[in-house]
């Protein structure tokens, strides 16, 4: 399959998934959304230890990032990139709050997805923002449960929960 029909097929899957919020959990079992609840605070909890290789040991070994307004980051080299940039001050994460709103999974593919708000310094200056995630989820040939696609947006502050 073609990357770019890839792509849509994972949008779909993802709009399929998130359109259907009155069925069930899907065939996981209780143990596997615990798994994937874990992955997902995992995360959250990386950025609060400031360590990019706790961060980037929640995601599958190429993952894809969906940062709000730009155009798709895949792999492992493009995430470091994007959030650690060679030559740039460091950035510190000071609060990492998320709630989920729903943890749906299938077979080997499932999601988490919910609102977070995020401070953080940077070169001198503090800043805060709001917004909506989906973390898409895969479970490894290992069995555990790593974030294979991160998508997520901005909001108002006000739009954020």
């Amino acid at each position: 399959m073609k990357c770019g029909h890839w792509r849509m097929g994972v949008l779909v899957f993802i709009s399929v998934v998130i359109g259907c919020a009155s069925a069930p959990a899907g065939d996981v079992s209780g143990k596997d959304l615990a798994e994937m609840r874990s992955a997902a605070t995992a995360y959250s909890e990386a950025w609060l230890l400031n360590d990019p290789e706790a961060v980037m040991a929640t995601f599958v070994a190429e993952p894809v990032l969906s940062p709000s307004g730009l155009p798709f980051l895949e792999g492992q080299a493009a995430a470091r990139g994007f959030w650690w940039p060679d030559g740039s001050p460091p950035t510190t994460v000071t609060e990492f709050e998320y709630e989920e709103l729903e943890a749906r999974g299938s077979g080997d593919i499932g999601f988490v997805r919910g609102t977070y708000n995020l401070r953080f310094d940077y070169n001198g200056n503090t800043y805060s923002n709001a917004g909506k995630f989906v973390h898409l989820l895969k479970r490894t040939p290992k069995g555990t449960w790593r974030i294979s696609h991160h998508f997520w947006n901005d909001l108002p502050s006000d739009e954020s929960r």
